[in-house]
């Protein structure tokens, strides 16, 4: 069996890991995990985390994570225990230290089960009762012209509720452009940011960068809802692509990381899901 997924139609190609196949780390969703977007046989979106060997988590283009900061039961796992990672498994808390969601945890993973045909693919996992937590989840990924859409299912089928956060890390570099001036980040209303590091120019709605920056660039961004609408887009002059994200929810955070070959802007979903209940929530990319 090929690693890969790919599907296609008269303007996308999308290139998507079978789980556990490309990416088998502890930290990102193992369904869906996307690595290339090409749009007209020319512009691609995708590029790895990091570009030196050893370095990262192992991110590359659109991975999703749940619990990045809210780790579902590893408060009150004992070490030497298990937790579950939604999308990944069961991972191994090995002693008394804070969840690091960059830290390489021992994972068992679950089983995977996957359905595609040339536009659509529907990745689903099954979590049996562990420590009171189970859930079903599925991801489906589909194509429509220039535009990819992920939707995604939680069920709670464990006996303690289910509250945490979901988030897609878009790892982003237009044509494999460096980040600078001729990229711009827009949003929907006024910025305004907290937690800055690395050099980002604001002017009204719309973000960019210098070319002569190095290192790495973050921010969080307050009072994202702008009555209802959630979106951002990414463009690139050099190349004259760009990428516009569409979601269905009202960000609870809205973030933006990189370095000089990334942009990851992430708009982060609240999950909470009483036992017996579902949550549903989408994203829409739209390649232009």
């Amino acid at each position: 069996m090929s690693n890969n997924i790919v599907l296609s139609n008269e303007r996308l190609s999308v290139d998507i890991s079978y789980p556990g196949k490309e990416y088998n780390g502890s930290r990102f969703d193992w369904c869906g995990f996307i690595t290339q977007v090409t749009l007209d046989g020319k512009h691609t979106f995708c590029v790895k985390e990091s570009n030196e060997a050893g370095k990262g988590s192992g991110g590359c283009g659109l991975c999703g994570e749940f619990g990045i900061r809210e780790p579902v039961g590893f408060d009150e796992t004992p070490v030497g225990e298990y937790f579950p990672k939604i999308g990944v498994g069961l991972l191994k808390r090995p002693d008394t230290e804070p969840y690091d969601f960059f830290r390489k945890y021992e994972v068992k993973p679950l089983d995977f089960k996957v359905i595609t045909d040339n536009t659509c693919a529907d990745l689903s996992v099954v979590m049996s009762i562990h420590n009171g937590y189970g859930y079903i989840y599925r991801k489906s990924i589909s194509l429509c012209q220039n535009r990819l859409k992920i939707t995604y299912l939680l069920e709670n089928t464990g006996e303690k509720i289910i509250s945490t956060t979901e988030y897609c890390h878009n790892f982003i570099g237009i044509d494999n452009n460096s980040i600078g001036s001729s990229y711009s980040l827009k949003l929907p209303c006024d910025i305004q940011m907290e937690n800055v590091s690395g050099e980002l120019i604001v002017k009204d709605r719309e973000l960019s960068w210098p070319d002569s920056f190095n290192g790495e660039f973050y921010s969080q961004f307050k009072d994202f809802d702008c009555n209802g609408s959630s979106s951002w887009e990414l463009y690139d002059s050099k190349s004259g692509a760009g990428v516009k994200e569409t979601d269905d929810f009202v960000p609870q955070k809205f973030a933006l990381w990189g370095s000089k070959h990334v942009a990851s802007p992430e708009a982060f979903v609240n999950v909470h899901i009483e036992p017996g209940e579902k949550q549903a929530w989408s994203r829409e990319y739209e390649f232009l």
